[in-house]
């Protein structure tokens, strides 16, 4: 059987990039950095959230303050007086799925309160702004302030949410900072995890150990 080659593709189906540089108060990022993810997965919510997320990959990097590139040119560069964590991650679908995905459990969102306590805003935004992680924590937490999270994410955010993975420059919207390219654009988590033999078996919802072989 022959198809032809997708040349068009809904929101849903599309996949961006989030790339963040958080400041965060000097000391902390180590142990933020371990911290986060584990945090996210051990989260209680009612059932997989793979599909509902989009996530395909991400990283998470924490930089001391003052800390030297490790490559023999500068790399990750830390404010003043803060740490800094970087956060790399591939997602389908526009931002605000993406985000309220995480948003709408109050348990992920608790976890995600952790983070806002951990950055240093000083010297970017003042505690009395409603998009600050100081203001957003007096007043409930990311859980009663998702539109002003996202606020928050976009200021630290390099990546631009309206840019998809393309298999070609070409569509590249015009003036766009990078060039982000999919070798599968339109390949959801959701269409892998409904297509693919075996997906449930092979990538179970609750991960469990992978040895890598050296």
């Amino acid at each position: 059987m022959s198809a032809d080659p997708i040349t068009s593709l809904q929101p849903p189906q599309q996949q961006h990039m989030l790339l963040l540089f958080l400041p965060v108060k000097k000391g902390l990022v180590k142990k933020l950095a371990e911290s986060t993810g584990g945090a996210l997965s051990a989260a209680n919510t009612d059932g997989d959230l793979r599909a509902a997320t989009g996530v395909h990959f991400f990283m998470i990097h924490g930089v001391p303050n003052g800390a030297k590139s490790t490559l023999p040119v500068p790399t990750f560069t830390t404010p003043e007086g803060k740490d800094l964590m970087v956060v790399l991650s591939i997602y389908d679908a526009p931002f605000s799925p993406y985000i309220g995905a995480f948003t709408k459990y109050e348990d992920i969102a608790k976890g995600l309160d952790g983070i806002l306590f951990a950055l240093d805003e000083t010297g970017i935004i003042t505690d009395d702004k409603p998009t600050s992680a100081a203001f957003i924590l007096k007043h409930g937490g990311v859980f009663k302030n998702k539109e002003a999270f996202v606020q928050l994410l976009m200021r630290y955010n390099f990546a631009d949410p309206t840019i998809p993975a393309a298999t070609s420059a070409g569509i590249v919207p015009h003036g766009a900072k990078y060039v982000f390219s999919g070798t599968f654009p339109g390949l959801t988590v959701g269409s892998i995890l409904q297509s693919y033999p075996d997906a449930a078996s092979l990538w179970p919802a609750t991960p469990v150990p992978i040895t890598f072989e050296q």
